[in-house]
């Protein structure tokens, strides 16, 4: 079951969309696949998380894509996205988040 969707959800994104249309794209596609069930935060947690990490994406903040891989990555080791997905978004990530999006610590 992806991310639900709720108004606060349908609020950021639609920010997220004025910013940038193609990082709002991309965090719809991670919330299709999450399955929040299977984690042991809130739903609205995890919608939080993730919007704010595409927030940094879109305004191209320094190891934004970096960041959002960890999180990715610790998603995807719960289980509650499919472990094959995670280089695909940061793929797609590093190509919005500006020239200093990954740089290791």
């Amino acid at each position: 079951m992806p991310l639900p969707v709720t108004p606060s959800y349908e609020r950021r994104l639609r920010d997220l969309r004025s910013l940038s249309p193609e990082t709002a794209e991309l965090a719809e596609r991670i919330a299709l696949d999450l399955k929040p069930e299977l984690l042991s935060i809130a739903s609205d947690t995890l919608e939080a998380q993730l919007l704010d990490l595409m927030q940094e994406v879109a305004q191209q903040h320094i190891r934004c894509v970096t960041r959002l891989w960890d999180w990715l990555s610790a998603v995807a080791s719960a289980g509650a996205l499919p472990v094959k997905h995670v280089a695909f978004f940061v793929y797609d990530a590093a190509a919005l988040g500006g020239p200093h999006g990954v740089v290791p610590e």
